[in-house]
Formats: structure tokens, sequence, C-alpha cells
């Protein structure tokens, strides 16, 4: 049978507000230091007879240039 260990609230309730403040932190970080131009995906071209594999590739590669936009140094 495993060992069950009591850890003090205190300390969980410490972690947990630190947890919730890097989190916060992270999401100030990148809404001011990362900024993107929504027209990188355009879906206006999109119809019933779409292939979608090439949809999804489309994405795709849409997607790494996103990636590619948000961490090159510009």
């Amino acid at each position: 049978m495993p060992l069950l260990f009591r850890y003090n609230r205190h300390f969980q309730r410490i972690f947990f507000v630190l947890v919730i403040l890097a989190g916060l932190y992270g999401w100030s970080y990148a809404t001011t230091h990362w900024s993107f131009d929504l027209s990188l995906f355009d879906i206006t071209r999109f119809t019933d007879q779409t292939d979608w594999m090439e949809t999804i590739a489309a994405l795709l590669e849409q997607a790494i240039q996103l990636f590619l936009a948000l961490t090159s140094r510009s």
C-alpha cells in the first residue's frame, strides 16, 4: 500500500497562488511582446468543393508561418 503524505495546506495555497501568478505573468508578457497579423488566417476561399487534404496542409503551413513570425527577432 502506498504511503500517503499529509502536506501543509499553507504550502498548497502558496504554490497555487504562484502558479496563478506565473500564468498571469506569462499572459501579460505574451500580449505585450507578441503581436501577429490576423490576416494570416484567410478562410474566405473555402467552398463546398474544397479538398480537405489541401485545406489541412494550408492551415498547417499558416500555423508554421505564425510560429516562425512569433519566434523570430524583428
